[in-house]
């Protein structure tokens, strides 16, 4: 039989078949068919992988396990766990040994899978090499590390990551980010939560801290509620764009705005109120524009427009309220600039002239970025003709904020 007439039947409904084909594929050691097997993963439903590892655990026995060596070569995120899991069942101090080699020696795939073997047998043997590719650039070989160092207790590991989060470098703090995520200790989500407030990249650390903290736990037991929102604030601007749109099940959204809809009803929160405008303007969008959900499977799309639907049978009155709060954001101090621009991007996608004096006021800023925002947003509604605009121009000395502000004023 062919490689890929045995993957045709290992992820068929045929049950004896799909068995057949996985035992061949284990007892042989056909890395041919599992490198079309991991190739194919991104395109298979959920339930297929599933039902393929279950049907290649089935295969493994105390005879051929041995056989998964050979497919270390061949990296699958979605069949890492069948192939060192099944090998950790049978762990003994050789085969420790034999995998700790291919930490130090192999390729990026090999080490990727033997990191991953030290997440299930946390003999501290490897720490230092984990260590070492913590940090590294190949995505899966840092999280498995990170994950296997956690496993450790490894406390210095996470202490390392935990200074990085400091660093001038955006992609250095992103590379921290995943490694406390995959470390697995929820006392680095404060420390998370504070890097996603300073930097460039915050869509990008929102969208990791759900996977070390549900945002549901965090909205009913975190203590700053003010960074949860905002962490859901960014997790809105990036999905479709920079997170991909089937995370909204891993996010929770459909609880989390049912959570704000009804806590806001109680307390009257602006920011929470910016969130959920902005969730009704992006699950609209998504809803009412194919391009967005086009490649996206029918699970993913119900999802979207169930929680569209959940936003837009609000009652009319509930939207308002929401409305008239936003303005009470821009009263904030200058250091909640990110709260800030989301209010005003808010205030301008739904024209809520009424927050004019409150974004005219912001004109007295000395922050640049405020002021550039907060003379757009008035241009966007229309409001410009109260503004004096040698007085604004004159505040603002970086030669392009200038320039920005200056065709903003035309």
């Amino acid at each position: 039989m062919d490689n890929e007439q045995l993957i045709k039947d290992l992820t068929a409904k045929d049950e004896q078949k799909a068995l057949v084909a996985a035992c061949e594929i284990i007892n042989s050691s056909n890395t041919g068919a599992f490198k079309i097997l991991a190739d194919k993963s991104e395109f298979l439903f959920d339930f297929v992988k599933n039902n393929v590892a279950k049907r290649l655990n089935k295969a493994i026995n105390d005879t051929n396990y041995k056989n998964l060596f050979a497919f270390f070569k061949i990296y699958s995120p979605d069949f890492e766990d069948v192939i060192v899991g099944s090998l950790a069942k049978y762990a003994n101090e050789d085969m420790t040994d034999e995998i700790l080699e291919l930490l130090e020696h192999g390729s990026d795939d090999e080490k990727a899978y033997a990191a991953k073997y030290f997440s299930y047998i946390p003999d501290t043997i490897a720490a230092d090499y984990l260590m070492q590719y913590a940090f590294c650039d190949n995505e899966a070989l840092a999280f498995n590390s990170a994950k296997a160092l956690g496993a450790m207790n490894a406390d210095n590991a996470y202490q390392k990551a935990i200074e990085l989060l400091n660093s001038e470098d955006e992609f250095t703090v992103l590379k921290a980010v995943k490694f406390l995520v995959a470390y697995e200790d929820k006392n680095a989500v404060k420390h998370i939560l504070n890097a996603m407030e300073r930097s460039s990249m915050s869509e990008n650390i929102a969208g990791e801290i759900p996977y070390i903290q549900s945002l549901m736990e965090l909205l009913t037991t975190y203590e700053n509620k003010s960074q949860v929102l905002l962490c859901v604030d960014n997790i809105l601007s990036g999905l479709g764009e920079i997170l991909p749109l089937n995370q909204i099940f891993c996010f929770e959204l459909y609880e989390v705005l049912s959570f704000l809809i009804d806590y806001n009803i109680k307390n009257k929160d602006s920011h929470a109120a910016v969130v959920l405008l902005k969730a009704l303007s992006k699950f609209e969008m998504l809803s009412e524009n194919e391009e967005y959900t086009f490649d996206e499977d029918k699970n993913t799309k119900q999802e979207i427009t169930e929680i569209f639907g959940l936003l837009k049978h609000q009652q009319e009155y509930f939207w308002n309220a929401q409305k008239n709060l936003v303005k009470n954001e821009l009263k904030l101090p200058e250091s909640d600039i990110q709260r800030i621009s989301s209010a005003l991007r808010i205030i301008a996608e739904f024209k809520l002239t009424q927050s004019q004096q409150e974004i005219s006021d912001l004109l007295k800023s000395s922050n640049e970025i405020i002021l550039c925002e907060a003379v757009l947003a008035l241009k966007q509604l229309n409001l410009l003709d109260s503004v004096d605009k040698e007085t604004v121009i004159n505040k603002v000395h970086d030669n392009n904020k200038k320039a920005l502000i200056q065709s903003f004023l035309c």
